[in-house]
């Protein structure tokens, strides 16, 4: 691809790449991993864990090899807390922010594996139980804040400023 004079390769490169789908915006891959992070704590201590647990593991070898030699142990691990907690819903929120980041990290080093990610999380919610599938979500905004949250769907936000009062000068210092 030839640039054009004076173009900002690193900006011109990554709306190409998103064109062609070959690269995910962080907000796509922070969501994804949460997602992937929040399915599979779901499945802990659940019939269902056997299948989440060997879909984590074979999600991780097809992309790391044998570089997470330790996560099957570490899956073990979490589910056992979880198991054997007094609040198991505190204990997944609380182990779903280690495998959000493991998740995030995934898909920063190897893009490609958002498909093999969002098909995991697709068969661990079908698979879970309907009580396995409610998730608490609390939102506070501060100090003129917003926020906007949301739970398996998306949020678009278009901003735009208020318009000038009539009378009030513009952006351009000229009377409206």
């Amino acid at each position: 691809m030839t640039l054009p004079t004076g173009c900002d390769n690193r900006k011109l490169a990554m709306a190409q790449a998103l064109q062609e789908g070959t690269v995910m915006l962080p907000e796509a891959m922070t969501t994804l991993a949460a997602s992937g992070a929040g399915a599979l704590v779901a499945a802990m201590a659940t019939d269902v864990w056997q299948g989440a647990r060997g879909g984590a593991v074979r999600l991780y070898r097809r992309w790391n090899g044998d570089r997470n030699a330790t996560l099957e142990a570490q899956l073990d691990q979490h589910a056992l807390l979880v198991r054997q907690a007094d609040d198991p819903d505190r204990a997944r929120q609380l182990l779903s922010g280690q495998w959000q980041l493991l998740f995030a990290q995934l898909l920063s080093e190897h893009p490609d594996a958002e498909a093999d990610l969002r098909a995991l999380v697709e068969t661990i919610r079908r698979e879970l139980p309907e009580s396995g599938k409610q998730w608490v979500q609390t939102n506070i905004a501060r100090d003129q804040g917003t926020v906007y949250g949301v739970q398996g769907g998306n949020v678009i936000h278009h901003h735009q400023g208020l318009p000038a009062a009539p009378g009030s000068a513009g952006e351009d210092g000229r009377q409206q």
